[in-house]
């Protein structure tokens, strides 16, 4: 698929999808289509360990729904498809966020496995759809009491509540504030260090508490043994338990 609304590079098993539609980066169908692919064929594809989401520009990583595209909302792939392709993803998501996440931004942002946003003044992140007597419909709504806890998610949902950067950071709504000019530097090392370590160990701690976490703690154990007798069988143990035997550092391929 040829890309055009989004740009995706891959450099040392780290990709990188920008949302291509500043200064804002709200979510069109060509997004939807092009994201939606862009998420399928990285979970699939063995040169990628580890995907940063971003925004284009400076002044948001994504407003959510473009509202002047609502005439093309029941077509292509719809909003929730996408973020549980994002967040039960075996491949570990971290979201850049650069400005504005708002509305469907904010629930991009919630459906990666990681969230550091930048400390600039006028960036907010948050859920306001109450405002407009609608509710977050891609998967808000069931996030972000997953990531907060329900009395903090409710707050934050049914006051509409757009949050500075330090203030997302003091209740664990993102994991880092970094500052603007090193946002994109300090993400990309922290995906190059997740993309050193086992692929397939990687896998099944994301897929397993992912499923535990959709599906329940028992689920969750019966995937986790699951991944545990497969992991037993792989190279990648073999080479864990030979490079920390030879007082080395492991390669991992994946195998």
């Amino acid at each position: 698929m040829e890309y055009k609304n989004i740009i995706v590079s891959t450099k040392e098993y780290v990709t990188t999808i920008v949302l291509n539609r500043p200064p804002m980066n709200s979510v069109n169908l060509g997004i939807r289509e092009e994201l939606f692919h862009a998420v399928t064929e990285l979970n699939n594809s063995k040169e990628t360990r580890a995907v940063i989401i971003t925004g284009a520009g400076e002044k948001g990583f994504c407003a959510g729904m473009d509202v002047s595209d609502v005439a093309n909302i029941t077509k292509g792939p719809n909003g929730n498809e996408i973020m549980n392709a994002i967040s039960r993803s075996t491949k570990p998501f971290i979201a850049a966020i650069n400005g504005h996440a708002l509305g469907g931004g904010c629930e991009m942002a919630l459906a990666c496995h990681f969230r550091f946003m930048t400390d600039h003044p006028k960036a907010f992140i948050g859920l306001p759809e109450v405002n407009l007597g609608i509710t977050p419909g891609w998967g808000g709504i069931q996030r972000l009491p997953r990531v907060l806890g329900k009395s903090k998610a409710l707050d934050i949902i049914l006051f509409s509540k757009r949050m500075a950067p330090a203030d997302a950071l003091a209740i664990g709504l993102i994991d880092k504030v970094i500052p603007a000019v090193d946002l994109m530097k300090e993400v990309t090392a922290f995906a190059a260090a997740l993309a050193k370590r086992p692929p397939l160990a990687v896998a099944a701690v994301l897929d397993g508490m992912s499923v535990g976490m959709d599906k329940g703690f028992d689920e969750g154990l019966r995937l986790d043994q699951e991944w545990s007798n497969k992991l037993a069988a792989s190279k990648d143990a073999v080479e864990g338990i030979t490079a920390f035997l030879q007082k080395r550092e492991p390669v991992f391929t994946g195998e």
